[in-house]
């Protein structure tokens, strides 16, 4: 499974060090790497953007950052120079990734980036696998890698679309999360969904496994950060809680804003374990890639 970390504050955090221990995970996450961040007034120090940023700002975007490499991170010559500058934001989101499925191409790396129908930037990150698919019917054809997780994207931004429409063409925050907590718990339904999706003022959180696989740390009452893993020192590993499961949760400037009644659809990783004594692994990356689990 990949891993995900991600950060939510009222004003940049600086997270060097965080994104060091995280990125160095890759050795048994090698498939990739992604990062994004934002470059505004609100998320980033008054400071003008590098030469290397400016080269990573997606185009049309409202500043919105994102590198992405199909190797592991420890073999990246680009991680080592975009770590070596201070890294403070208020929206980020980074991601490891150990495929499920898919070929090793940058299209398939996180975060994903779309816009929606009302001009909003919204990035993803998944760490998951999905076996019931019948509600992502066609998005393959749609997307520009081959994932599951570009497909998730896809349909959770055909999901805003549709209910902007209802109700005149905008949606406010809370028509939002409603439409997002219905379709991320029909998404829920027999599938690993551990994600991560912000539009630069909120972050949703999900995850729906039967075991603990996403922390929480609320570093002080305007920011908090999301990690697979508890990182920092070892004295400081108590600090991080479990994201409560089966229910969507949304933050605002580093504070819980609205939490979602729980769902059933748990996913139990006992079905994981299962395939992988069956197959002794989820994905072969040498294999056809329609020949993937999920």
């Amino acid at each position: 499974m990949c891993e995900l970390f991600a950060i939510n504050a009222a004003v940049p955090v600086y997270v060097n060090d965080y994104l060091d221990e995280f990125y160095s995970h890759s050795h048994a996450h090698p498939h990739g790497w992604g990062l994004t961040y934002r470059l505004d007034e609100a998320s980033q120090p008054a400071t003008a953007p590098t030469e290397l940023e400016r080269g990573a700002l997606i185009p049309g975007s409202r500043g919105v950052v994102l590198w992405r490499e199909p190797k592991p991170a420890f073999e990246s010559q680009l991680l080592p120079t975009v770590l070596s500058q201070p890294i403070a934001a208020t929206h980020l989101q980074a991601h490891i990734r150990k495929a499920t499925c898919g070929t090793l191409h940058e299209s398939n790396c996180h975060p994903f980036h779309e816009t929606d129908v009302m001009g909003r930037d919204w990035t993803l990150i998944h760490n998951g696998i999905l076996f019931n698919e019948g509600i992502l019917w066609g998005y393959d054809d749609r997307e520009t890698g081959d994932t599951d997780s570009e497909r998730v994207m896809l349909f959770l931004m055909d999901v805003l679309e549709e209910a902007s429409l209802r109700t005149g063409g905008s949606l406010n925050f809370e028509q939002t999360f409603r439409a997002l907590t219905s379709a991320i718990t029909q998404l829920g339904n027999l599938n690993r969904l551990n994600l991560i999706l912000d539009d630069g003022t909120y972050t949703y959180v999900h995850t729906n496994t039967d075991k603990v696989t996403l922390h929480f740390r609320q570093l002080d009452g305007q920011s908090i950060i999301f990690s697979t893993e508890p990182l920092g020192p070892t004295d400081q590993r108590e600090l991080w809680k479990p994201v409560p499961q089966n229910r969507l949760i949304a933050y605002r400037n580093g504070r819980l804003i609205r939490a979602s009644s729980p769902h059933g659809n748990v996913f139990c990783e006992a079905i994981l374990e299962a395939r992988k004594a069956l197959t002794g692994s989820l994905w072969d990356p040498q294999a056809d890639p329609n020949t993937c689990v999920a």
